[in-house]
């Protein structure tokens, strides 16, 4: 019992906030935007959808108004129900498509947290790192590492993405000269 206090005593713990990591980190602020992209993309067909059902809806009012052909009317009736169903389609689509593309956007960043983590705790040496939302009644801000992580975070971001935006503008360059050496030239003609 007095090594487990003793060990206690000299245990070095520290506190993240991972939610916090992500929302200020400029990955993670890339992240969302890509997603809020993504979710637009969906509205936009979404709205287009319900503006097709309206136009159908008003029409088969206005003909129910005028006509007497059932014949008609239940075509205009078959018409919107599957429009219904194209949009009851679209809303599984998106949803589905979003989790995947969330997924396919956070994981490296929950990924590379992690593993700057762990390499912070062996440097520094902390013999525990709690996540901040996870029962933490309180905490004493010396320990908080979450502006060490978030800074870490955002370097590695810069050092993965700034050399890859490198690598294609080189290979835009190096296509748009490939370009440009293949272009005809202008011989001028000989005047008789």
């Amino acid at each position: 019992m007095l090594f487990r206090s003793v060990y206690a005593q000299n245990l070095k713990i520290a506190v993240v906030d991972t939610d916090k990591v992500f929302s200020d980190s400029i990955w993670g602020k890339n992240a969302v935007l890509e997603m809020e992209k993504e979710a637009e993309k969906w509205q936009k067909e979404g709205e287009r959808i319900d503006k097709e059902l309206a136009t159908l809806e008003e029409k088969l009012a206005k003909q129910r108004s005028f006509l007497d052909d059932k014949e008609q009317e239940q075509k205009l009736e078959d018409e919107i129900e599957s429009k219904r169903l194209e949009g009851q389609k679209l809303v599984q689509d998106g949803n589905t498509k979003l989790k995947i593309k969330r997924d396919e956007l956070l994981q490296p960043i929950l990924d590379e947290v992690k593993e700057i983590i762990r390499k912070l705790a062996i440097e520094e040496g902390y013999d525990l790192v709690l996540e901040k939302q996870l029962i933490v009644l309180y905490l004493n801000p010396e320990i908080d590492i979450t502006s060490k992580v978030t800074v870490m975070l955002d370097k590695s971001y810069k050092d993965k993405y700034s050399s890859k935006a490198e690598e294609a503008k080189k290979a835009t360059e190096k296509d748009n000269k490939a370009k440009e050496d293949k272009k005809p030239v202008d011989v001028p003609k000989k005047s008789n």
